[in-house]
């Protein structure tokens, strides 16, 4: 049966595949995120008079109600930035080999595998910890090792499932996941290490990857073609609806990928635009703290909020894009627009955030709105992967977040540099000025070098020569994301 027959129509198996690809990216932003939160309980601290907020213009002097130096731990602060620095160091080593993994084994393989280590690297977290902090590092760079090879094996299988008019809003609603994933797990780990101890942080968090490796390996194939029960409506729409044909192991072109124009302006693009998410993933709480004044309760909420935002974003971003590609404009013009609005407007509200004063509630807006914007750039340029080269777009992928991920490593230090005993509004506004001028330099290089043909030595040799504009094959000259009826998917065609 290739779908779950409802009152109405049936829920296709593509759908069930966003659903999956939706868990695992939330995922791995639960398994990255939870550390931070644990390790608050699982370190001493020693109280101290915290410096006063420039804001508020208090300074407290006195320990929080119910403080105790509970901690288990002894690490310093250098140490405690390794464990926490040491997801970032697995993760950015298995993004092209993860791409490369999934042409040879298939994305149910490796993405499975993967997400299942996770799980169980994960529940280890408890015993590697009290086995010393190099320990804890070595599993946590295990974690990030495996959950590296989630991205690039998404778009190289949603090169073989996502139909040029559905893509942006398939693959965003599933990216999506990620930011679900962190506005989750804030609280969640809090809640459990506040209730049952940080061990119990780990213990859950490392069990959600595994219950859904049970739904993967049943729901999940890596083609239309290999799926035993999809609708047999269904799979032609979607293989008549691809730029290419699925082929087993395709040999990589490396040297022709490595002076691919497009391909390195997606590389500046994702990297300026990581700038600026994660200097806001990294140092908002400290600037929600010391600048504006707020408690680490409301701390709590509000640094989850900007991720909330940022999730609808991308998921109303894909839906818009899709609808002006299909019916308005060029899919060049409507990846274009999103890349500028995902690029230009966090800038200008990164540089407004600096200038509002002391008016916290504007100052929060304007942060949020700063990385909801950002979002955009997800059905702008980050998808793009899969148009240039459809059978390698895991790699391509894979390439782009290797070089994405290295502001998460430098924001900390340039930001830790500007703030050293300098924790004022002069100085923040210097970190968002130079956010704010990535943002744009990476959104003008996008602008001028993308392109979403498939690249001619992506091409397999024995298609069909002729693509047009949209890097559809020269058979599919039609502007249809063919409407589906309550039954089957029978598609209907309809004239650019």
């Amino acid at each position: 049966m290739g779908c779950i027959k409802k009152a109405q129509g049936c829920v296709q198996a593509r759908h069930i595949l966003v659903v999956a690809w939706f868990w695992a990216f939330a995922n791995v932003y639960i398994l990255r995120t939870n550390l931070s939160v644990a390790i608050v309980s699982m370190v001493k601290s020693n109280f101290s008079a915290s410096a006063a907020s420039e804001c508020t213009g208090t300074q407290n002097n006195t320990p929080p109600a119910g403080w105790t130096e509970d901690g288990e731990f002894e690490w310093n602060e250098w140490y405690q930035g390794q464990v926490l620095s040491g997801y970032f160091y697995g993760y950015i080593c298995t993004q092209i080999f993860g791409g490369w993994l999934e042409t040879r084994l298939g994305g149910k393989i490796v993405c499975g595998t993967s997400q299942l280590l996770g799980g169980l690297f994960t529940l280890l977290t408890p015993v590697a910890a009290r086995g010393g902090v190099y320990a804890l590092l070595a599993i946590r760079i295990l974690v990030g090792f495996v959950a590296g090879i989630t991205y690039p094996t998404h778009h190289g299988m949603w090169g073989k499932w996502a139909p040029i008019y559905e893509r942006s809003r398939l693959m965003s609603i599933t990216m999506a996941g990620a930011n679900f994933g962190t506005v989750i797990v804030l609280p969640l780990s809090g809640y459990l290490a506040d209730t049952y101890g940080w061990e119990s942080v780990f213990y859950v968090t490392g069990c959600i990857p595994i219950l859904w490796f049970v739904f993967w390996v049943i729901f999940v194939y890596d083609s239309p073609s290999s799926h035993p029960r999809i609708d047999p409506e269904e799979a032609k729409y979607i293989e008549s609806h691809i730029e290419t044909r699925e082929v087993k192991s395709p040999p990589v072109p490396w040297l022709k990928l490595a002076r691919c124009v497009p391909l390195w302006a997606i590389v500046i693009g994702h990297t300026c635009s990581n700038w600026g998410f994660y200097t806001m993933l990294t140092n908002l709480p400290t600037y929600l703290k010391q600048i504006l004044g707020f408690d680490i309760k409301a701390n709590g909420f509000l640094s989850a909020l900007p991720h909330l935002a940022l999730m609808v974003f991308v998921m109303t971003g894909g839906f818009v894009t899709d609808y002006i590609r299909k019916h308005w404009v060029s899919t060049l013009t409507a990846r274009r627009i999103m890349t500028f609005l995902g690029q230009i407007p966090p800038a200008i509200f990164f540089v407004l955030a600096g200038y509002v004063g002391c008016d916290r509630a504007a100052g929060v807006a304007m942060l949020a709105l700063s990385v909801a914007f950002g979002g955009l750039a997800v059905p702008g340029f980050k998808l793009s992967h899969v148009e240039l080269a459809p059978r390698f777009g895991g790699i391509l992928y894979g390439i782009t977040n290797t070089f994405g991920n290295i502001p998460g490593f430098v924001t900390p230090l340039v930001v830790g540099t500007l703030t050293n005993n300098n924790q004022t509004r002069e100085a923040w506004q210097t970190v968002f000025w130079i956010g704010a001028g990535i943002y744009v330099f990476g959104g003008l290089v996008v602008l001028v070098f993308l392109r979403t043909d498939v690249q001619d030595w992506a091409k397999d040799p024995e298609e069909e020569k002729g693509a047009n504009a949209d890097g559809l094959p020269s058979d599919m000259n039609t502007a249809s994301d063919l409407k589906l009826d309550n039954s089957s998917t029978r598609t209907s065609t309809t004239r650019l």
